[in-house]
């Protein structure tokens, strides 16, 4: 019992981790936005969030052919790479002033030198920018790779791995997870679609029933570790800017040396996955193969009784019509339609996404618009207040300074909202109607600091509250609905769901970041103020 136990505090704390390391070279990278590209901040947040959306377009393609070992050693690689690059590229703009410089010798100053130099030093600039940016691209791929793979490991966790510990009628965790197999945990069938929960009621059970059920949704599903993951995100924002602060004021470091100091990121990341999770993971499926194996025989059995059953029953008599259309009209035909959906249902989850075509795989995730639809405008409000709306706000509005200083904490309060409401997965679950509601609620947040920008009503620091109020929410939407495709989502098709429902919010963010250059517009001209990229269109 005491394995079992630190077993799974070992699969937590090590999720818990994952999901910090994931993310913060992410938002090191947002933080760093302005000194990457201070005149074109909006290239940057565009370089860390297109290649991460095309990881999560095509992921349904791929993932189920690679192995989550070589996926985390990809994204450790990534995040390595990106922090190279992008403090090369920032060492050749430091190196610029330097190089114009240089050309000392010439007392006269000749014009053409000057020319040549300007040149250099544009090109050398150049140059260090697309480094730069490739090494944000970079960045977007790792976090959304590295995402979109343990949302899904910590699904086959939370449905596979640590019930099994639950298992009061084994003292190791091998005989535990044939137990939880044997206690029939995996009968339980329900479909929260029609509100309506099925279970097997055959008063003559084959011996293979509990290996044929489906683990829906039982009392025992675990939250652990997909909640861990998502607190480990949700304060990834809050060390990433604190990370870039603490080295760039107070020990006065430079965009190179704080990127390059973040590739031990890297290889913490994989050495944590493959010490944290691989080898457990690896220890799991030895016992469901060697359990499989034991149940060789009972499957060939089992087979046999269910055609002897079968026969029986041909023998039987046949039910009256009359019967049939008492029973038809007591039921309304529903009865029917319901069998029907069961089947279904049933067909599509024991199908493995290794026997779907690419049609079933996308089919499926549409079949996921209930938990997207929410992840895409919890997220695509919130970036619109982050990146639109929070950057025009200021006291007085017109001071430059005034505006950064209340991004910057606004930013913070919003981080620290995230945090919290990402660390309250094992404490409650929403209701699927209360995962739609959050997101409306984000978007009365987002038109109410529109006014606010715009009219000025209620203009101090206290706005602070509902920047923390705008985590809470985002950062709710975030665990609840991952948390919910887990529960609500047949077993075999669950870490697919989780990767695949990932892309909802990357799609979100990527609407937000475009639709934010002309928020921004729109409201410095209500304001009266100069410096936006773009013109608004109102």
């Amino acid at each position: 019992m005491n394995t079992q136990i630190d077993d799974t505090k070992h699969a937590i704390r090590s999720f818990w981790l994952l999901g910090l390391l994931n993310n913060a070279p992410w938002v090191l990278m947002l933080a760093c936005a302005t000194n990457i590209s201070s005149g074109g901040v909006a290239l940057v947040f565009l370089a860390n969030q297109l290649p991460g959306l095309l990881v999560k377009l095509t992921a349904p393609c791929w993932f189920h052919k690679v192995s989550y070992r070589r996926r985390m050693k990809m994204a450790s690689l990534a995040m390595g790479l990106a922090c190279l690059l992008v403090g090369l590229g920032g060492l050749l703009n430091d190196e610029m002033p330097a190089g114009g410089n240089s050309d000392g010798e010439n007392e006269n100053g000749q014009l053409d030198e000057d020319d040549d130099t300007n040149a250099s030093n544009s090109t050398r600039s150049q140059r260090g920018l697309l480094l730069e940016l490739l090494g944000v691209s970079f960045t977007s791929f790792q976090c959304s790779l590295g995402e979109a793979s343990l949302l899904a490991l910590g699904g086959k966790f939370d449905s596979s791995l640590l019930p099994t510990h639950s298992s009061s009628s084994a003292s190791s965790s091998l005989e535990s997870y044939a137990a939880v197999d044997d206690e029939g945990l995996f009968l339980h069938e329900e479909y929260p679609e029609n509100g309506n929960t099925h279970t097997n009621n055959n008063e003559q059970s084959s011996p293979s029933s509990s290996s044929a059920g489906i683990l829906m949704k039982s009392e025992k599903q675990s939250r652990k570790c997909i909640t861990a993951f998502a607190s480990g995100t949700g304060l990834a924002g809050i060390v990433g800017y604190a990370y870039k602060s603490l080295l760039s004021e107070l020990f006065g470091w430079g965009l190179s040396y704080i990127v390059w100091s973040a590739i031990v990121f890297a290889v913490a990341y994989y050495r944590i996955y493959c010490v944290g999770l691989h080898e457990l993971d690896m220890r799991f499926e030895a016992a469901r193969n060697r359990l499989e194996d034991e149940r060789g025989t009972s499957s060939a059995e089992a087979e046999e009784f269910n055609d002897a059953t079968e026969q029986r029953s041909s023998l039987e008599m046949v039910k009256p019509q009359d019967e049939e259309e008492e029973e038809e009209e007591e039921n309304d035909g529903s009865p029917t339609l319901l069998s029907r959906y069961s089947s279904e249902a049933t067909t599509t989850a024991t199908k493995s996404v290794h026997q779907m075509t690419a049609c079933d795989r996308f089919r499926t995730v549409f079949s996921l618009w209930p938990y997207m639809v929410p992840l895409f405008f919890v997220y695509m409000t919130e970036y619109m207040m982050q990146a639109g709306v929070w950057p025009a706000i200021g006291f007085p509005v017109t001071s430059a300074s005034a505006r950064g200083q209340f991004y910057h904490y606004a930013n913070w309060t919003y981080q620290v909202g995230v945090f919290v409401s990402r660390s309250s997965g094992n404490l409650f679950t929403v209701s699927l109607i209360m995962l739609w509601v959050m997101p409306m609620l984000q978007l009365v947040n987002l038109c109410l600091f529109l006014v606010i920008s715009v009219h000025h009503f209620w203009y101090d620091y206290s706005l602070l509250i509902m920047c923390f109020f705008v985590g809470l929410l985002g950062g709710g939407v975030y665990v609840q609905g991952y948390n919910r495709i887990n529960s609500d989502m047949p077993k075999e098709l669950r870490e697919f769901a989780l990767s695949s429902a990932s892309l909802a919010d990357s799609v979100g963010i990527l609407v937000a970041d475009i639709s934010s250059l002309f928020i921004q517009s729109c409201i410095y001209q209500r304001n009266g103020i100069d410096g936006a990229v773009v013109s608004c269109p109102m």
